[in-house]
């Protein structure tokens, strides 16, 4: 990977170039999602989409999953029993063998307007970002390599009162592009906040490099500025969740762990259409 691209530009290669790590590597190889963590945020996932529809008058809603990578989520909602006929997986990578809809494409862009409930979990954690330091926009390497544009020295001022960090301001237009898809429903982003660019390979997250995974915590604070909706930490969303036996119960203590996946942050938007 170029030291002399942004980090935007790095994050680009990763997750759009046919070479990068999104087209050649499974990330449950990678790192550890809440959805690897047994079915309970499909379980929570499923609930959500039928409290919308009935809210919203939805007859046959559907769910949208947004960044699916190899379709897990959109596998275990058919586990559940929620029919295929109205799941869809929206990715980069091709279809996974699963009687689901799915579009190869980029999202927002590829996503189609819908009624029901979207899911993006940690998909805008993937979203190019710049990295900032002092207005000045850093290379991959950390070198300054020119002035950072005006409007994300505005959005760093005004969400960290400095002229350093992570600009999340393309984020912010992502999730607005992805909530105006939902006619009625509601939408939820999940992800990890806070923290620069990181690698992930084989269970390690380190200094990024190429060929691995990058990402970059999201401020949904911000988010949820461009859109309005909830915003609340994961260990609180499954806190009703009640187990039915040690397994679960095993489960569900890392999920609500304030440390780890209990940090995440679960962004809920509603949309009556």
């Amino acid at each position: 990977m170029d030291a002399e691209l942004t980090w935007s530009q790095a994050m680009a290669q990763v997750h759009l170039s046919s070479g990068g790590f999104s087209h050649t590597q499974r990330a449950e190889d990678h790192f550890t999602t809440s959805i690897d963590v047994g079915q309970h945020v499909a379980v929570l996932v499923l609930q959500r989409c039928l409290a919308a529809a009935r809210r919203h008058g939805i007859r046959d809603p559907w769910i949208v999953d947004v960044g699916s990578g190899r379709g897990r989520l959109l596998e275990q909602l058919l586990a559940l029993g929620f029919p295929g006929e109205r799941l869809l997986g929206v990715d980069v990578r091709p279809a996974p063998d699963l009687p689901v809809h799915w579009i190869q494409g980029v999202a927002p862009e590829a996503v189609p307007p819908l009624r029901g409930l979207l899911f993006a979990h940690e998909f805008l954690d993937d979203i190019p970002v710049e990295v900032v330091e002092e207005g000045l926009v850093l290379g991959r390497d950390g070198r300054p390599l020119g002035p950072a544009d005006p409007a994300d020295l505005a959005w760093l001022r005004s969400w960290t009162g400095t002229d350093s960090g992570v600009v999340g301001r393309r984020r912010d237009e992502v999730w607005r592009a992805l909530v105006s898809r939902v006619e009625a429903g509601e939408a939820i982003a999940v992800d990890y906040q806070g923290g620069g660019p990181v690698g992930h390979w084989r269970g390690r997250r380190l200094s990024a490099l190429g060929g691995m995974d990058v990402s970059a915590g999201v401020d949904l604070r911000s988010c949820r500025a461009a859109t309005g909706g909830r915003l609340l930490p994961q260990h609180r969303v499954l806190a009703e969740s009640a187990p039915r036996d040690v397994q679960e119960s095993a489960e569900l203590a890392v999920l609500r762990d304030r440390r780890g996946l209990g940090g995440f942050g679960w962004l809920f938007v509603d949309r009556p259409g």
